[in-house]
């Protein structure tokens, strides 16, 4: 069985992707506009979740400006019929090209390592669906699949 809470950190070129639980309370409630108390509250919904294999969560820090530059979510995992939902929340001053590099780390993570071939997608995030339709999956009804 697939353990998730031993996916990270993840290390790309510009990112670290490490558990909302790694980061000062401060930093993710600024980067969510959240108040302390509901970013702990998120914060500790998130450890739960991947504890139990449920979901996983990531905030996308910047290796040079240490900024939350993303958040990456897969939640109601069902590695049975390899399905799940995504959710991504960037910041709004990324720039296409570190955007590309978190989109193409999220790919390798739902297609090579966990083999999901089915993502609904609770906002239509653009980027997200042009990266994985260009690379096999095909999308309708706010869903990605796996051709």
């Amino acid at each position: 069985m697939i353990k998730l809470k031993s996916y990270r950190p993840f290390i790309t070129e510009n990112f670290t992707w490490e558990f909302p639980s790694h980061f000062k309370l401060k930093i993710a409630s600024e980067f969510l506009d959240k108040n302390i108390a509901e970013t702990t509250n998120f914060i500790s919904q998130t450890a739960k979740e991947t504890m139990s294999d449920r979901a996983v969560y990531w905030f996308v820090e910047d290796k040079q400006s240490h900024e939350i530059s993303a958040l990456i979510a897969l939640k109601s995992i069902d590695f049975n019929n390899s399905s799940a939902t995504i959710f991504t929340k960037f910041d709004d001053n990324i720039s296409k090209k570190m955007s590309l590099e978190i989109i193409q780390r999220l790919y390798v993570f739902v297609n090579d390592q966990i083999k999901l071939n089915i993502l609904d997608m609770k906002e239509d995030e653009s980027r997200v669906v042009k990266f994985f339709t260009d690379s096999g999956y095909e999308f309708t009804n706010n869903k990605l699949k796996r051709k």
